[in-house]
């Protein structure tokens, strides 16, 4: 379990409040009942963050990638928008969504659509953002490995990836951090903090292979140490798999562990060599059934 402040700073805030603030969250989501739509608006308000609601095609989500240049499905696609309150028609899905986050305490959200242009308008959203929610799509036909592997690799931006049936929610109970010395995995274990400190049970999950390199006398980065530094108390364990089977030995542990949410760097490899050689974020991605937190 975490340590706590003071009494003064805890008496001082309600528990929502307390929360390590996760900034501004951009929703990607083809509708505005979404799961991640709740999601996102909920860890926006826990500090005054924004929220954006961008709504996708199914195309994007289901991993059918989408072409920029004049093919006649491209210009049937509506122009990228981003619309502010007062400019949404009443009673649609920006409407919805705007009514939905301002309830879950979101501050001025915001809606935008997803056209025939889908990287400049999620290159220009991922530019103020913080944090990238996103669902799994319901169709059991959906392919949606390369729609998020695109969220991932090409905004910048750590992902909240949710399974597509879940409970709504902005704090997970007992989070798994999967460890294996990357640089992905540091970027992860670094942006999920404020997910990290509002956890009730953390495990280190450790994969590492041996430290650095004989002469190598750079400084490395210890994340037991980083989370003592934050106040967190984290369980240390070790795991040994293959590269092969890490992705399998990760969700395997986190359902004994019966995690609520898994922290872990994407793609430590080239897109190209983790489609080739298999790779623990697709296998994540393509079999888990709980809250991922992936940062490239």
């Amino acid at each position: 379990m975490n340590t706590t402040k003071s009494s003064q700073d805890t008496a001082s805030c309600s528990p929502a409040s307390c929360l390590p603030p996760v900034g501004d969250v951009l929703a990607i989501v083809s509708g505005p009942r979404e799961g991640a739509a709740y999601v996102a608006s909920r860890l926006a308000a826990r500090d005054g963050g924004s929220v954006t609601g961008c709504e996708a095609s199914p195309a994007f989500l289901g991993g059918r990638a989408f072409r920029t240049d004049a093919t006649v499905a491209a210009l049937l696609q509506p122009a990228p928008s981003a619309q502010r309150k007062d400019d949404l028609r009443l009673g649609g899905d920006g409407d919805e969504f705007i009514r939905m986050a301002e309830t879950a305490g979101a501050h001025g959200p915001q809606w935008a659509v997803l056209g025939n242009d889908p990287n400049h308008t999620l290159a220009m959203l991922s530019a103020w953002h913080d944090l990238i929610v996103v669902q799994r799509p319901a169709d059991p036909h959906a392919d949606p490995l390369e729609g998020l592997g695109s969220l991932l690799t090409g905004t910048g931006l750590p992902c909240l990836v949710l399974p597509d049936v879940c409970a709504p929610s902005g704090v997970f109970d007992r989070v798994l951090l999967a460890w294996d010395g990357s640089r992905p995995a540091i970027r992860a274990i670094r942006a999920a903090l404020p997910l990290v400190a509002a956890a009730q049970h953390v495990l280190l999950l450790d994969g590492c292979a041996a430290h650095g390199a004989a002469g190598d006398n750079a400084p490395t980065f210890d994340p037991m140490a980083f989370l003592a530094q934050h106040g967190i108390e984290a369980t240390h364990q070790r795991m040994h798999a293959s590269p092969a089977e890490a992705g399998a030995a990760i969700l395997k542990h986190a359902r004994q562990y019966k995690a609520d949410l898994l922290v872990m760097g994407a793609y430590g490899h080239t897109p190209l060599r983790e489609r080739l050689f298999g790779g623990a974020t697709r296998h994540v991605l393509a079999h888990g059934n709980l809250p991922a937190f992936l940062y490239h």
